[in-house]
C-alpha cells in the first residue's frame, strides 16, 4: 500500500512539473523588440473573404506587417477598415495588413463573418484577412485600447505601437523609407 502511495506522489509531481513547463508565460513585446521565431509558426484561426482556415504568418515574413486589433462592438475599429484596405492595396508589394480578432472580444465567427461580410450593415464586403479567436498575439502585444496597431518590421522587429489616427499612408511611407534598400519591392531583406 505504501509502495502505491509513493508511486502515486511521485507521479503527481511529475506532472505538476511537465505542466508548470508547458503553461511558461509569453513575454509581452515593446518598441525595438525581436518577435520571437515562434510567432511566424504558431496556427491560427483565419476568416479571409467568407472562409475559415487555421494558417501560419510565415507568409508574411518579409515585408512590413501592420497588425490592427479590433472588435465587432468597437464602431472606430470598423471605422477605419476600408482606410486600412485602402492602405494594403497602395502599399501591396511592401507591407501586409492583418486583422486581429482577440478571444477577449467575444466575437465569434458568425459575428466576425456577418460584419466582414457586409451582412450586418448591409455594405461592400471588407477584403483584408482576419485572425479571430486569438491569445498567442494578444499576449505578445497586451494593450487596452482599440483599435491600436503593431508596426513589424521586415527583420521582424517591433517597429510601433500606435492609434488610429497614425495609421497614415504618409507615416507608412516613412516607416518604408526608414528601412532604405533594406526593403525591396518583393518583401525580402537585403
Amino acid at each position: 500500500m505504501f509502495k502505491k502511495i509513493t508511486t502515486l506522489v511521485v507521479l503527481a509531481a511529475l506532472c505538476l512539473n511537465f505542466k508548470a513547463v508547458a503553461q511558461a508565460p509569453i513575454k509581452a513585446l515593446w518598441v525595438g523588440d525581436k518577435l520571437p521565431e515562434s510567432f511566424w509558426q504558431q496556427e491560427h484561426l483565419v476568416y479571409t473573404e467568407g472562409q475559415t482556415s487555421r494558417q501560419t504568418l510565415t507568409t508574411y515574413k518579409g515585408k512590413l506587417l501592420v497588425l490592427d486589433f479590433w472588435a465587432t462592438w468597437c464602431g472606430s475599429c470598423i471605422n477605419k477598415f476600408r482606410a486600412m484596405e485602402a492602405l494594403q492595396a497602395q502599399f501591396s508589394a511592401e507591407a501586409m495588413f492583418l486583422l486581429v480578432n482577440t478571444q477577449s472580444t467575444r466575437d465569434d465567427v458568425k459575428k466576425i463573418g456577418d460584419l466582414l461580410s457586409g451582412r450586418k450593415y448591409r455594405t461592400a464586403p471588407y477584403t483584408l484577412t482576419t485572425i479571430f479567436n486569438d491569445t498567442y498575439i494578444y499576449q505578445l502585444f497586451p494593450y487596452g485600447f482599440m483599435p491600436y496597431y503593431v508596426l513589424i518590421s521586415p527583420s521582424a522587429e517591433v517597429r510601433a505601437i500606435v492609434p488610429a489616427e497614425l495609421m497614415t499612408a504618409t507615416n507608412i511611407r516613412l516607416m518604408l523609407d526608414s528601412y532604405g534598400a533594406k526593403v525591396k519591392k518583393g518583401g525580402k531583406d537585403g
